[in-house]
């Protein structure tokens, strides 16, 4: 239906004649186009002329090229995948509207290409406009890498993957000389001294590299951000330290609990309110003592004897001052041991005359006065009715059985 109603209509009588666009498209000069000037214009001809592979390009573009690629010259084999696109016109070889480059000019060619040293993409785009050879941009990339200027002023390398430093374990795990160091390249570190004391001590040593303080980033961004709180605060006229420690007991983003909570195993105390939480598992609250109570006073390391006492006064809530006879001392609750002795028992300090002992004496004495008289204590063996001998357990030895 549609082509039978496009056929119906008028025609007109007047017809168009192309023969004259045509002509003009025939006549068109590519050299005229070139941004080149006359003299290059020349000198490009001139070097065209007495190149020998453009030769050959010319004779085979004139003649027609073969079928098989293999029936090319090998000289200009490498042309025949763009044969399609290769014209002659003023004695100048063209690849579309680019002219092609004999090989002595091309040197010349990527010189003035980059001679405002523009970067290789710069020049790449500038030689694609008006400038044809194989393998030209290998050239022209491999011409720029060797430049002295740009490699002068050359920007900086885009970053590298991220190697992250191995995450603790546990707190305090990454220091003791059983371990490893990591630091800068600071001048008290990067020393034969230093050294020397890493060998001594048999721990690992290892630093950034210099002027590279991403590879130390844990240390760097802490130091930053401690930076950056100290410049927040002094504009603010506010504390640092409160900052701080806000700062320690904040949750680490990827985590649930902060650095103090990491390292203290508990949640530590900040100006917020917060619900008190502690361990209690294994502790337990001494009952506090009273004025006068006797209690055994913990030794030193040096010394294994509870030393007896009597409390004088509660100093603080778990210090105490206790009287131990000849001077007053002061303990924590923790180191008092109450205990039910009379305190008249037993003198607090014993003291001890060494001095027969120091000059080799010793006092020996046939008879000690108050010495109680022992008696036979061996009794008569209590026996069964079948006759068997009881013997006591050993463990009542000590006492009187009836």
């Amino acid at each position: 239906m549609y082509l039978a109603d496009t056929l119906s209509r008028a025609y007109l009588n007047e017809t168009s004649d192309t023969s004259i666009t045509t002509d003009e498209i025939e006549s068109i000069n590519m050299v005229d186009e070139l941004p080149i000037s006359e003299v290059r214009i020349s000198e490009l001809q001139e070097h065209t002329k007495n190149d020998l592979q453009m030769q050959e390009l010319k004779e085979v573009i004139q003649e027609g090229w073969p079928i098989n690629k293999w029936n090319v010259p090998s000289s200009v084999s490498i042309y025949f995948d763009i044969r399609d696109e290769l014209t002659l016109q003023n004695g100048l070889l063209f690849k579309g509207e680019r002219v092609i480059i004999p090989k002595t000019l091309r040197t010349d060619m990527i010189k003035k290409i980059h001679s405002s040293h523009i970067g290789i993409e710069g020049c790449l785009r500038r030689a694609r406009e008006s400038l044809y050879w194989p393998g030209m941009n290998a050239e022209v990339k491999d011409f720029i890498q060797r430049c002295e200027t740009c490699r002068t002023f050359e920007r900086k390398q885009q970053k590298e993957t991220l190697i992250s430093h191995e995450i603790p374990s546990h707190p305090w795990s990454k220091v003791g000389i059983d371990l490893m160091t990591f630091q800068n390249n600071g001048p008290q570190f990067d020393c034969g001294e230093f050294r020397k004391f890493s060998r001594l001590w048999e721990f690992k040593h290892d630093t950034s590299s210099p002027l590279y303080s991403q590879s130390n980033g844990k240390v760097e961004k802490a130091v930053q951000t401690v930076k950056r709180l100290m410049k927040k605060s002094k504009f603010d006229k506010k504390d640092p330290y409160l900052a701080f420690l806000d700062f320690r007991n904040t949750p680490t983003e990827g985590f649930d609990n902060s650095p103090a909570e990491k390292l203290m195993n508990r949640k530590t105390r900040t100006l917020l309110p917060t619900k008190e939480s502690l361990e209690t598992e294994r502790t337990k609250d001494l009952p506090t003592l009273k004025n006068g109570d006797t209690v055994r006073i913990q030794p030193p390391k040096f010394n294994k004897e509870w030393k007896k006492g009597t409390v004088k006064q509660q100093v603080n809530i778990r210090s105490y001052e206790v009287d131990v006879g000849a001077r007053t001392i002061r303990r924590n609750r923790r180191q008092l041991k109450h205990t039910l002795e009379d305190d008249n028992n037993e003198p607090a300090e014993i003291e001890r005359d060494n001095s027969d002992f120091e000059h080799g004496e010793i006092n020996n004495q046939d008879h000690c006065e108050n010495a109680p008289e022992i008696e036979n204590a061996k009794e008569t063996p209590i026996t069964t009715r079948s006759g068997r001998v009881v013997k006591p357990p050993t463990r009542f030895k000590d006492f009187v059985c009836e």
